[in-house]
């Protein structure tokens, strides 16, 4: 598989806001972008506080955002060989720029086999830390310095902590998965033994959607530059079960009012490609949407509907269910009283 890769560049350097162009100017849209410039000025190091460090290395499981061989965006759990949920040794942090990833067989062929997806040396990686029980959840966006024998090392470029809005709070327990299916298995497109591949959704996808109160979100800047603004992001969206429309071809759904960054919708304005991820709570699927998305600053439904901002449209592309391999439940344990004023379809 050949890298995606990066192109050096001093596009948008002369943009001296710590974000990039498209997120800087829906910003201004929005009348912040001096407040937020202000505000984050040493917020987003290019290095992870002692506090980060910790937080990352005691986490159960990861959001990682990737690009496959064609250059998409996907949002994909990362997880290692735990024998209790408080077993974290596969995370280490060699120093504050560096993140070790120790990944669980299934992981790897998800990555491998299932996606091929780009973890070669200097590739960009976007990691999502969360501890559902407490709500946090930090951010960080670099580079793959190593990837050997199920073991990802990654440069950091930046990181941040993010706000807990619209988190759930939820309990991390263990289930019984599928075992690893060999990597010879996805020779083609077709149904294979533990996934099925699409250009659409199935009547149980529209199912597990429609009634979704949490799924993660990959995108990225349309440039792969040196400029560490442009790479990949991944991040949480959350909202009371049934804040997604969706039907055989798209799925719509609310942006609520959040910490001003807009990475997605930054991401989307600049480049559109995405990549969504939905966890089956009962069984342990992992439902994987990617297509391209366009920010609804307008809409019919929109003045009428509870905490939208905007609205998000997803065209689906491509369709990946793997079934019974994602190693962990989240019963929930409330709901995230941030929700309670924002509405449903």
């Amino acid at each position: 598989m050949e890298a995606v890769g990066f192109v050096m560049s001093s596009a948008n350097t002369s943009n001296a806001s710590v974000f990039h162009t498209e997120e800087y100017r829906i910003q201004q849209r929005l009348g912040v972008a001096e407040r937020m410039n202000e505000q984050m000025k040493g917020f987003i190091r290019p290095f992870m506080p002692a506090q980060h460090r910790a937080f990352f290395c005691s986490s159960p499981f990861m959001m990682a955002g990737l690009v496959d061989s064609q250059g998409h965006p996907w949002a994909i759990p990362l997880w290692g060989d735990h024998t209790t949920v408080d077993d974290h040794h596969y995370i280490q942090s060699p120093s504050p720029t560096q993140l070790s990833l120790a990944l669980n067989d299934n992981v790897t062929w998800l990555i491998n086999d299932v996606a091929l997806l780009d973890v070669n040396t200097g590739s960009k990686i976007a990691l999502l830390g969360l501890q559902l029980s407490t709500r946090r959840r930090n951010r960080l966006n670099g580079l793959i310095m190593h990837n050997w024998g199920g073991v990802i090392r990654v440069q950091v470029e930046q990181s941040y902590g993010n706000c807990p809005q619209y988190i759930h709070p939820r309990d991390t327990l263990h289930r019984d998965v599928a075992p690893t299916l060999a990597a010879s298995s996805s020779t083609n497109s077709n149904v294979k033994a533990q996934y099925v591949q699409s250009n659409g959704l199935m009547k149980k996808d529209v199912l597990l959607i429609a009634r979704a109160d949490t799924f993660y979100i990959a995108s990225r800047h349309h440039d792969f530059t040196d400029d560490p603004r442009h790479g990949l992001d991944v991040s949480h969206r959350g909202g009371k079960p049934g804040f997604i429309y969706v039907d055989d071809s798209s799925l719509l759904f609310p942006d609520f009012s959040g910490n001003k960054f807009f990475n997605t919708l930054g991401n989307i304005e600049s480049d559109g490609r995405v990549g969504l991820c939905f966890v089956d709570d009962s069984n342990g699927d992992i439902l994987f949407v990617n297509g391209k998305a366009s920010i609804l600053w307008s809409h019919p439904k929109l003045e009428a509907f509870a905490g939208a901002e905007r609205f998000v449209q997803v065209s689906i592309q491509d369709v990946t269910r793997v079934f019974s391999l994602y190693p962990f439940e989240h019963p929930i344990i409330e709901r995230s009283i941030n929700t309670e004023h924002t509405g449903v379809w």
